[in-house]
């Protein structure tokens, strides 16, 4: 259902999923939970007016002309991020899911945004020529640099100490140990991820004690996805024991979590055979059908084809996500 608030007339337009029109057809349809989200609001556009005003006081007149979707009748199009419900009315913060750019396997986006993830060795060369290596991942080769992704109270307000761990995380029930991946199925085979006994802390002197390996194939599971084309796979985030367990423990050199920290994990991707074939090779059709072939990167006489995809990253008991832009990227000559 979409809701429409324009020039004074309210419009509800509702349409029913394939699932709602199975039931209707049964004589068995029957609303009984409702969820809302905002995903077409873009909060940056709320402007403050001067910095002592109030939310009430704020210039919203970008924000009421944000045009609205239309209802979809596909069974998750509508609401991609949707808001939380909490029954507890103690929870003061709300766990963030960001990535990890502290550690030095940790990939970090480049300028464009984007993780580029090489199809093979050749194209992994000319990248870190191109655009540095801390932005690049391998396909299927984690010794060459993973995703690192962590889920915590991302806020400067709370030492990051287990007692607050405990309080703010855990006893809220906030504890994000299972999370679910969607990724596009027509490019990516599979993910890698941390095995349940990796390791993450550190001491007294915050000296880091890290396992993060070897990364296990990933398994997929009959969750339902965010799309027809992409497939989800559950995985398992280890205990993140970053702690602040001194006044000279500072930890802020390896989480990019501000506050208390719960999980982390880190993963790696196989794409699709045929996407990897190196320069002497015909490109796959689908690089030229879903992105782009024989482009340059900041001006570079290497050329490239790519496609752009995008990764979610899903917290099962908190509901955060986490949206990381791919571009899956072959070396193509020069």
């Amino acid at each position: 259902m979409a809701f429409k608030n324009s020039a004074g007339d309210i419009v509800l337009d509702a349409v029913l999923t394939d699932v709602g029109r199975k039931h209707m057809a049964q004589g068995k349809f029957k609303i009984t939970k409702f969820a809302l989200g905002d995903d077409e609001i873009d909060y940056s556009f709320f402007v403050h007016k001067n910095t002592s005003t109030s939310l009430s006081e704020h210039d919203d007149t970008i924000l009421l002309d944000t045009p609205i979707l239309e209802a979809f009748g596909g069974q998750d199009s509508n609401i991609q991020y949707g808001l939380q419900n909490f029954i507890r009315e103690d929870i003061l913060y709300y766990p963030k899911i960001i990535l990890n750019t502290k550690l030095d396997d940790s990939t970090t986006p480049a300028a464009d945004g984007f993780i580029y993830l090489a199809a093979n060795r050749e194209t992994r060369r000319k990248l870190d020529e191109d655009i540095g290596g801390r932005h690049v991942i391998q396909n299927n080769k984690p010794e060459f640099g993973t995703i690192v992704i962590e889920s915590g109270i991302d806020n400067l307000d709370i030492e990051p100490t287990q007692i607050n761990k405990d309080k703010f995380i855990t006893q809220m029930g906030l504890y994000d140990k299972y999370f679910l991946a969607y990724v596009d199925s027509r490019f990516i085979d599979n993910i890698n991820f941390s095995p349940a006994n990796s390791l993450f802390e550190n001491d007294i002197a915050d000296n880091l004690f890290m396992n993060l390996g070897p990364l296990a194939r990933g398994i997929p599971v009959s969750l339902q996805a965010v799309s027809d084309f992409h497939q989800t796979y559950q995985f398992i985030g280890i205990d993140n024991n970053i702690l602040n367990r001194s006044h000279s423990c500072a930890t802020k050199r390896h989480s990019s979590i501000k506050g208390p920290r719960a999980t982390i994990c880190a993963f790696n991707f196989e794409i699709n055979k045929k996407l990897s074939k190196g320069s002497d090779s015909t490109p796959d059709f689908r690089y030229s059908k879903f992105g782009k072939t024989s482009s340059s990167i900041n001006g570079s006489s290497n050329l490239y084809d790519f496609i752009d995809i995008t990764i979610y990253i899903q917290a099962m008991s908190s509901g955060a996500r986490l949206s990381i832009p791919i571009r899956i990227t072959r070396y193509a000559g020069t």
